[in-house]
């Protein structure tokens, strides 16, 4: 009886300690993931970090150069860039869905052949985007209220060779290729920053400026073609064989567009401060512009850990596995910036301003804070965003444009006053960041049960 007796007590005991020794092992292969998501990261956060500490060390020097009118052409040239441009990072977002698509469904000899056809439509489109832009660049810089139209065909013919460029780094991408994808940020940053100090001190003013930023992409587009030469079998495999069927191309069309429309939601969320700040106060765009290039360093940096976390993402997917791991690898590195930001704006606005543009640029200190904490949250809601497009989620749409259509109202509210534009912001953006985050949780959940 003893015996018996002591038989369930014994197999609770094994079975308890069989369970915690189960939990314990969770534990420690969920902290191996989170440390392999933050080692495969690392790379392209250095070279983020590089890029934006040569973007600041840009910044101390013409904001020195230029007059606080020109300094905020140069802002508002930018945010140009950035919206043209969201096409090529939805192209990115295409290219990765795609060919992470084909690798899992041993279709790799697809690869070269649509890549090719997509890269002569690119180049094809480039040139008649550019044409249009010089026809246009007096309309624009009228609207805008620029100082005149130097620069705006130059910036708009950039954010379009952009996305031949988005294309490159969605291959690079797809073969994990993070070490060069990361190089290829640098060579980005290099040439702007090195043109953009010899045009801008030579006198071309904003003009300098965007021809830098044409320059930067053309020669980032060169160095991926080079590495893409280098490594051949990284993503295309093999060359098409004849008779291959062709590349499924209205699948890929839905999955752009729904990427299209996304990122030129965030597009216009990061920089429809700026845009309409400048329209409304010009005479204080150039304080309001040192403020917003400060804090939208972070965004800057999200969209970086989104080449990492995006082919990541898209994957597991097709392993019927979440990608959170990845997502707060990426979250934990941006909120190193984030708090640093936060902190000096919140002890030291003047001060940094001052250090970093001169005392010129600190009557717009007061929306430091706000716009940073708001520039955190849309960081968080890019890297949200990007989670949710590896996986074909199109919910997110819908929070986007509720966002946006909310924060047009409250910019023409704020009237141009730079803290009250940046708290305008600052709510619009935490409550996107709530809604986005909380449907990544959603869909993680709808991935692991599949």
């Amino acid at each position: 009886m003893k015996r018996n007796t002591a038989q369930p007590g014994g197999a609770s005991a094994a079975i308890a300690a069989d369970g915690w020794t189960l939990r314990k092992r969770l534990k420690q292969t969920r902290g191996t993931r989170l440390r392999g998501a933050v080692r495969g990261a690392i790379p392209l956060a250095l070279a983020g970090l590089l890029a934006n500490l040569a973007n600041m060390g840009v910044t101390l020097i013409i904001a020195r150069a230029l007059s606080t009118r020109s300094y905020g052409a140069v802002a508002q040239l930018i945010a140009i860039f950035f919206i043209v441009s969201m096409p090529g990072s939805a192209l990115l977002v295409g290219v990765v869905r795609r060919i992470t698509t084909w690798q899992h469904s041993g279709q790799l000899d697809l690869v070269a052949q649509w890549v090719r056809r997509v890269r002569r439509v690119g180049v094809a489109l480039v040139l008649v985007v550019a044409m249009l832009a010089v026809a246009a660049r007096g309309f624009v810089a009228h609207e805008l209220s620029l100082p005149g139209p130097g620069g705006v065909a130059e910036i708009v013919t950039a954010g379009a060779a952009w996305c031949l460029l988005c294309v490159d780094r969605g291959l690079l991408q797809c073969g994990r290729l993070y070490p060069a994808l990361a190089a290829n940020l640098l060579v980005d940053a290099a040439v702007k920053t090195v043109f953009t100090i010899g045009l801008v001190l030579a006198g071309l003013d904003e003009t300098g400026a965007a021809i830098a930023v044409l320059l930067g992409v053309l020669a980032a587009l060169a160095h991926t073609r080079s590495t893409l030469r280098r490594h051949p079998d990284a993503v295309v495999g093999m060359s098409p064989e004849p008779g291959s069927p062709a590349a499924p191309t209205a699948r890929l069309a839905v999955e752009v567009g729904t990427a299209l429309v996304a990122l030129a939601m965030l597009g216009l969320l990061q920089n429809i401060d700026v845009l309409m700040q400048g329209r409304l106060a010009p005479d204080r765009s150039g304080s309001y512009a040192a403020v917003s290039v400060a804090s939208k360093v972070l965004v800057l940096a999200a969209v970086v850990l989104a080449g990492f976390l995006l082919p990541e993402a898209a994957d597991r997917r097709h392993l019927g596995q979440h990608a959170l791991h990845q997502l707060g690898a990426t979250l934990a590195i941006l909120l190193v910036p984030a708090l640093g930001l936060l902190s000096a704006a919140l002890l030291a606005p003047d001060t940094l301003l001052s250090l970093a543009f001169g005392p010129r640029f600190t009557d717009a200190s007061g929306a430091l804070l706000p716009l940073a904490a708001a520039m955190t949250c849309l960081g968080a809601t890019v890297l949200f965003t990007h989670y949710l497009l590896a996986l074909g989620e199109r919910g997110v749409l819908l929070a986007l444009g509720l966002a946006a259509a909310a924060t047009v109202p409250l910019m023409l509210w704020a009237d141009g006053s730079p803290t009250s534009t940046a708290r305008a912001d600052l709510a619009c953006q935490a409550v996107l960041a709530i809604v986005t985050g909380l449907s990544v949780l959603a869909a993680a959940r709808r991935t692991a049960r599949a």
